[in-house]
């Protein structure tokens, strides 16, 4: 008897761990997880007899919601449970975080975490975990950093180890006498606060071009052209029919995002792509809203910074795509903003990109006024007006942005205090640079220290740059990067504390929050209008399973079903 009972909870349990599997793939997917008892029914059809033990009874089935929200817990509490262990073994963690609202109109804080983690082969990388997401009354200084310390509290985290933090600059975040981050550095001696500097790059851009009338001008008719097009199918089709004539290559138009500047890039470049295809649509449909969409655009000045602004924005648009990734530390940003800037002001003297100077060599060198008296030109197959006015505000624009850009640019990426300690940091580790020009960054790296509450010593510092230099002038091939050099420090720790020490902040010191954009993104295909009434904890458990959680191959069912065993469950009796 005993053994019949032994053998049916042990199937019981296989039926268990089969239907968490299903859960779990549903918020790997981001698929509701209302299908469980569809995708239990599909898998019984397909033979998958283990889940024909799911079910006790008429009334128990473990399908309802209840029972998932409970699978839920204890898958979301194994993938938390080894976060927390790396955050522990790490000893010190930098944070990320930022406010969003879903689509049910409720505020909620998300927060990542930075900590070290070391490979099988001894190597020490930082790596950025999902760490949190819950709703707060106001997304205001006070609100946020109540949440912080509570959740860092619930969490079992100690607030000592704190070392860097990333916000997205606003007033509430980084505020001089209540932001959240000025209310972290008076309890935490140390914290380095950076502004991301995604967000840094795409106020630089708008600011740019808000300051000048034509350029938001040209904003509103490239978003007047995505609405023609994007909110009428018989326009979409017009234009796709003259493309296949024409032989042109369809590329979407976007629409102009004012918080997302440069998805002016690709809106831009559509307009270049497809104008010839564009204007034969206007003048086909001759309809008043088609005919105030062509004069605008039929017109030198406009083709001549659409051009220029397609050539300009290729490289601000490759520098905003690498300031989004995760791995990056502050020994890249500058270099890369830098070469960007340099590009740019080439861009801006030269006028020689590829895209206007493919425009330019289609068009006459100098006005002319043809036989009915107007200055015109062709292009594309059509009419476009010109004059020597339009030719000289095109140059002024272009270059009146180019001069706006650069300005804010270098503002917004100046050098505050936390921003020193890191320039100071990334080039203490940084091996191509000669040991005697590390003099001023270590004693800003050791007075920063010092104000921690660290014992330092100049001495130590300047040993260990010693030491790396001659293994850099040997040849020594596991010395290239500034995280390489961070490497050696910790590994030789117990000799060189300080170093030690400044490598561990450095490679913990966050450069953005573009893990809290990704969660946002994710919060909202998961959070739908379908879906808006689910709650904060529900919503970090499937955040947490669908960014955090392996490949289901990888996961481990045994500990989680353990977890949802600890209670008294009516199937495994």
């Amino acid at each position: 008897m005993e053994t019949a009972r032994v053998a049916s909870v042990s199937k019981s349990g296989t039926a268990v761990r089969t239907a968490m599997a299903n859960v779990y793939f549903l918020a790997k997917q981001d698929l509701p997880s209302s299908m469980l008892a569809t995708v239990n029914r599909h898998m019984l059809y397909q033979g998958v007899s283990q889940l024909a033990n799911l079910k006790v009874d008429q009334h128990t089935t473990y399908e309802h919601s209840d029972s998932t929200n409970e699978f839920q817990d204890s898958i979301a509490a194994v993938i938390e449970d080894e976060i927390l262990e790396k955050v522990k073994s790490s000893g010190k963690y930098s944070l990320m975080f930022d406010e969003s609202t879903d689509i049910s109109v409720h505020q909620n804080l998300i927060m990542y975490i930075r900590v070290l983690e070391t490979d099988c082969l001894g190597v020490v990388n930082p790596n950025t975990h999902f760490f949190s997401i819950d709703s707060i009354e106001r997304a205001n200084a006070e609100s946020i950093y109540a949440k912080v310390l509570s959740t860092l509290s619930q969490k079992g985290i100690q607030l000592s180890g704190l070392c860097g933090v990333s916000t997205d600059g606003a007033s509430v975040m980084v505020g001089n006498k209540s932001g959240v981050v000025t209310r972290l550095k008076a309890v935490v001696p140390g914290v380095l606060a950076t502004h991301c500097i995604a967000h840094r790059l795409a106020l630089s851009c708008c600011s740019g071009a808000d300051t000048i009338p034509y350029l938001v001008k040209v904003q509103e008719i490239l978003n007047s052209v995505y609405k023609y097009f994007h909110l009428s199918p018989k326009h979409m089709a017009m234009l796709e029919s003259i493309q296949q004539h024409s032989q042109g290559k369809c590329l979407k138009f976007k629409e102009v995002f004012h918080t997302r500047w440069l998805s002016f890039e690709g809106s831009v470049e559509a307009m270049v792509r497809n104008y010839g295809d564009l204007v034969s649509v206007f003048l086909e449909e001759s309809s008043g809203k088609a005919l105030s969409l062509y004069k605008p655009i039929t017109s030198y000045k406009f083709l001549y910074v659409v051009h220029f602004l397609c050539d300009l924005l290729k490289p601000l648009a490759a520098l905003s795509k690498t300031f989004q990734k995760s791995d990056l530390d502050f020994s890249e940003v500058m270099p890369m903003l830098h070469s960007t800037i340099d590009r740019v002001e080439h861009l801006g003297s030269k006028k020689d990109g590829t895209y206007l100077s493919g425009f330019i060599s289609q068009v006459p060198d100098e006005p002319q006024v043809g036989d009915d008296g107007l200055t015109t030109f062709e292009y594309q197959g059509h009419t476009i007006r010109d004059g020597e006015k339009q030719r000289k505000d095109a140059v002024s624009v272009c270059d009146k942005f180019v001069a706006g850009m650069i300005r804010s640019m270098n503002d917004r990426f100046c050098d505050n205090e936390d921003s020193t300690v890191l320039t100071a940091l990334s080039n203490l580790f940084n091996p191509v640079l000669e040991r005697e020009s590390k003099v001023d960054d270590t004693e800003v790296i050791v007075e920063y220290l010092g104000k921690v509450g660290l014992e330092c010593s100049i001495d130590d510092v300047d040993m260990f740059l010693r030491f790396a230099h001659s293994l850099i002038k040997e040849g020594n091939t596991s010395v290239k990067s500034p995280r390489d050099v961070a490497n050696l420090a910790i590994r030789k720790k117990d000799v060189y504390p300080t170093a030690a020490e400044a490598a561990e902040r450095f490679l913990l010191a966050p450069v953005s929050t573009v893990d809290c954009e990704r969660g946002f993104s994710k919060q909202n295909l998961i959070k739908t209008c379908l879906r808006s009434r689910m709650s904060a904890k529900c919503l970090d458990r499937l955040i947490r399973i669908s960014v955090e959680g392996p490949e289901i191959s990888q996961f481990p069912f045994d500990k989680a079903f353990k977890k949802w065993a600890s209670k008294d469950r009516r199937i495994l009796k």
